[in-house]
């Protein structure tokens, strides 16, 4: 065979592949179709069924044609009615969507219509000149005979009557744009100004001496200038030499300025008196306690001098130990009255001036040891300042006066200041809770309590040796303390349960009159006065542990309070409560009388804590 009917053979074996391919794919889609479509109908039979029977249900009903009527003009309605709605709500849209346009129209229209004029008077100037050198430009080519000359005088001709036609309109945009350049330039000047950094210049004669910051800077200087006056005006006038007005007044004054080297309170100052006066100088000010004292031109071999003083105070290695006089000593360096000079030697002895020493007068029965320990030493450095003393155990005299300090340069006095840490123990709380379980008082710690820890940071100062005050300067809770739980007791014996006290006291007497005594020797019973048959009631609740008569109290009743406290009331008229009773603070307990040992109507009543009489006045101290 020929290669050609190889080819030929294969193209056909290829063509019947195809087609039988196709016929199978063919048959494979008419099934599926085939079985689709008896699905359907299938479906459609069923449905056709169902709506069959249920015809036939709805049909054998009684009244079905007046069911059906009723569904159908139900239905009727409905539809009619929810088409008018959509209908109405239609309208009313439409026509609050038009009066809404309208609004708009009567808001914006005015606004466009002032936008435009506004552009069209803004413009206008720019068009009519833009029109105007275009018609200038256009002369030359519109009249090509005449000459240069000629055609210079007409632009000049129409430059003119265009101006003098259109100047108006220039007006017009002028009269916008002048106040938006007038705003810009207010904007400009306004923030140009607030960027400046302002400051005073001094000013001493009409001549400027320096800057400074502020007006308080300012008056601090002018009020140290007055303070240096007053210093040497003083200094001059104990020397016997005469001062005039005249010659010390310097009054200083200020501008506003832009920009200048800022000076401090200190150099305006000195700059003040250098420009005030030839009689200036370098010195050194003396400041005790904030107030000038003097003022030498040795103020380096004072300054070496008063720290030689502190030197023996000091340790450079403990960084909680400062030294400093007691009096505040500063010196200040300046420009001063030549005239305010002090000497050196007499601002020497003015420091080293000697103070008294402080006494100490002697109580009756006491002895030199406990009056050593009364002023803060030991006996020994007593003794130095006492020579006269001869013992310890030596008798004084009431109303002695002994010497119960060095005598010393008060002005130099030295103090030492130590941060000092101790740590603390902090008291616990304890919390007290009620409980039937255990008999009217009885107290039972169920969780003990545990004492807390703090480190307290101080700083101690110490003049000549003696501590003279302690400052806190931190507290700092180490270990939190552990509040102890007890509960108290509330039973009673006849199995009834009972308040304790509160703590918290009532006057037992309202309705008194007058307290005709507090306490008076050991005698720790207050006397209420009161009319007859006055209520007496409790102070705190309680437990009536007394009720009955004594040849002294007469009719009387005695409260435990279960918490330490008692209270006792006597000469009572009559008694309102048994032994054994449960009472509330407040609560009638008897009624004011003269039983027993007694002169008037009153109420004896006591108070005692643990066993111990204490004084009422203490806790009625407005009564």
């Amino acid at each position: 065979m020929t290669k050609k009917s190889l080819e030929q053979n294969h193209t056909e074996e290829t063509a019947s592949r195809r087609h039988k391919e196709r016929s199978r794919f063919s048959q494979w889609l008419d099934v599926h179709r085939v079985k689709r479509t008896v699905r359907l109908w299938h479906k459609k039979q069923k449905k056709s069924e169902r709506r069959n029977r249920l015809g036939e249900m709805i049909r054998r009903l009684p009244h079905a044609s007046l069911i059906g009527d009723v569904l159908y003009m139900f239905g009727f309605w409905l539809e009619y009615a929810v088409v008018c709605a959509g209908r109405t709500t239609l309208h009313a849209a439409g026509a609050v969507l038009s009066h809404v346009w309208d609004i708009l129209l009567m808001i914006i229209r005015p606004l466009a219509i002032g936008i435009i004029t506004f552009l069209e008077d803004l413009l206008e100037p720019l068009a009519r000149m833009h029109s105007g050198l275009s018609h200038i430009r256009a002369l030359p080519q519109q009249h090509p005979d005449e000459d240069a000359r000629q055609i210079r005088a007409e632009k000049i001709q129409y430059f003119k009557r265009g101006t003098k036609l259109y100047l108006p309109l220039v007006w017009n945009a002028l009269s916008y744009a002048l106040p938006v350049a007038a705003a810009v330039l207010l904007v400009w000047v306004v923030r140009t100004q607030l960027s400046f950094n302002y400051l005073l210049e001094v000013r001493v004669n009409g001549e400027p001496v320096g800057y400074v910051a502020s007006e308080q800077v300012f008056d601090s200087a002018r009020d140290d200038v007055q303070s240096r006056i007053e210093r040497a005006r003083a200094v001059m006038e104990a020397a016997g030499v005469e001062t005039t007005d005249d010659a010390w007044n310097i009054t200083p004054t200020y501008t506003l300025a832009v920009s200048g080297n800022v000076m401090t309170e200190n150099e305006v100052a000195d700059a003040i008196l250098s420009a005030s006066s030839d009689e200036i100088g370098d010195g050194t000010a003396v400041y005790i306690d904030g107030e000038l004292r003097f003022v030498t031109t040795e103020g380096d071999h004072l300054r070496a001098y008063l720290d030689a003083i502190k030197a023996p105070y000091e340790d450079a290695f403990d960084s909680d130990r400062r030294v400093e006089f007691v009096h505040d000593i500063t010196l200040v360096d300046g420009v001063y009255f030549l005239s305010s000079i002090v000497p050196y030697d007499t601002v020497i002895s003015t420091l080293n001036a000697m103070s008294d020493p402080a006494s100490y007068t002697v109580e009756e029965d006491q002895t030199a040891g406990e009056a050593a320990k009364a002023i803060g030493v030991d006996y020994a450095t007593l003794q130095t300042w006492n020579p006269e003393l001869t013992g310890e155990d030596e008798e004084l005299t009431a109303g002695q006066t002994l010497v119960a300090s060095e005598s010393t340069a008060e002005l130099l006095q030295v103090k030492v200041v130590e941060r000092q840490s101790v740590l603390e123990d902090v008291q616990y709380d304890v919390i007290k809770t009620e409980s039937d379980e255990y008999d009217f008082g009885k107290e039972v710690v169920v969780q003990e309590g545990q004492l807390g820890l703090q480190e307290v940071t101080s700083d101690v100062t110490y003049i000549n040796g003696q501590v003279s005050a302690i400052d806190i300067v931190d507290i700092t809770t180490v270990i939190e303390p552990v509040a102890e739980q007890v509960v108290v007791g509330t039973k009673l014996k006849n199995n009834m349960v009972s308040q304790v006290g509160s703590g918290n006291f009532y006057w037992p007497v309202p309705g008194y009159k007058a307290v005709s005594r507090w306490v008076e020797n050991d005698r720790y019973a207050t006397d209420i006065t009161a009319n007859y048959g006055t209520p007496i009631i409790a102070a705190d609740s309680g437990v009536v542990v007394t009720a009955g008569t004594h040849w002294s109290y007469g009719n009387y009743v005695v409260i435990d309070h279960g918490n330490g406290w008692r209270t006792l009331y006597a000469h009572m008229s009559s008694i309102a409560v048994t032994m054994g009773q449960s009472v509330t603070g407040g609560q009638t307990i008897g009624y004011v009388g003269m039983t027993g040992v007694a002169t008037g109507y009153h109420c004896h009543f006591e108070m005692s804590y643990n066993g111990t009489l204490v004084n009422a006045h203490d806790y009625f101290p407005n009564m």
